[in-house]
């Protein structure tokens, strides 16, 4: 199922239908049939249940944030190495043995990799071992990626960086945001783990974060919720980058963070540890 959606590409809503076996696919994210990984590292700065955590960043995206503090690596189709199943397995089972609690798997967006994640995690269960696998992932896949990664995937590590449409397509230059994200939240929760992380950005509180709360705490008031205040301005987002992106060429202020911490502790939602 996975070749069979590879071939006709509609591992994301964008849905391009690209080719990407052929080498002169050019899908919106770039990403072919070859999975590349540019770094590689452990990480203790993840939510508590989940360090240490391997993690293994995923070139090629559906999204183009002008934020992004991983560009351009990430927007790169073959940016570092091509990963190969069976090394993949190997690398992660060893990472594991040495104590990793979790193989983080991002990027970019890792979901447009669904056929190696499958093949890599095929590769371990051959092995009689069965990875702890995370998809730190926007959640902008289509449904029948969920299906496929159900019982691979073990959580969803879900960035939930906008509150409206509107902010998604001015800023990631993504349409029908949240209709999307939403409906793949809850069925990604209805089998698995997830966690929901949402980052403030400067002069989104209201637009962003408050729409974001209401939404957990109606449909998901028992996912663990990370307020994210580490904002930089990277990318295009930079203040000498080409643009401001839509305001976000500065940090977040003490009085954006304060009143965001405010409004996550009176909002009814779990917040993670």
């Amino acid at each position: 199922m996975a070749l069979t959606m590879l071939r006709a590409c509609s591992f994301c809503e964008i849905r391009c239908g690209a080719d990407r076996t052929r080498d002169d696919a050019r899908p919106p994210c770039l990403a072919g049939a070859r999975t590349w990984c540019f770094k590689r590292h452990v990480s203790y700065a993840e939510e508590t249940e989940l360090v240490p955590s391997y993690m293994v960043y995923l070139s090629a995206c559906n999204f183009r944030c002008r934020f992004c503090v991983q560009a351009p690596a990430c927007f790169t189709p073959d940016e570092g190495a091509a990963l190969d199943p069976a090394q993949a397995a190997e690398d992660f089972s060893r990472a594991v043995r040495m104590g990793a609690r979790s193989i983080n798997l991002l990027g970019g967006e890792p979901s447009v990799h669904a056929h190696t994640i499958l093949a890599v995690a095929a590769e371990a269960q051959r092995r009689g071992e069965a990875l702890p696998l995370v998809l730190n992932t926007n959640m902008y896949m289509t449904p029948g990626v969920i299906d496929l990664l159900d019982g691979v995937i073990r959580t969803y590590v879900a960035d939930l960086k906008f509150g409206n449409d509107t902010c998604a397509e001015r800023i990631a230059g993504i349409t029908d945001y949240t209709r999307i994200v939403y409906r793949n939240l809850l069925h990604a929760a209805a089998g698995s783990r997830v966690i929901v992380r949402h980052l403030l950005m400067p002069g989104h509180t209201d637009c962003c974060l408050r729409p974001t709360l209401t939404w957990m705490r109606q449909n998901l008031p028992e996912a663990p919720f990370t307020l994210m205040t580490g904002y930089v301005p990277e990318y295009l987002a930079a203040p000498t980058g080409s643009c401001d992106a839509q305001g976000l060429s500065r940090l977040l202020s003490t009085e954006e963070v304060r009143d965001a911490e405010s409004l996550v502790a009176n909002a009814g939602v779990r917040r993670s540890a």
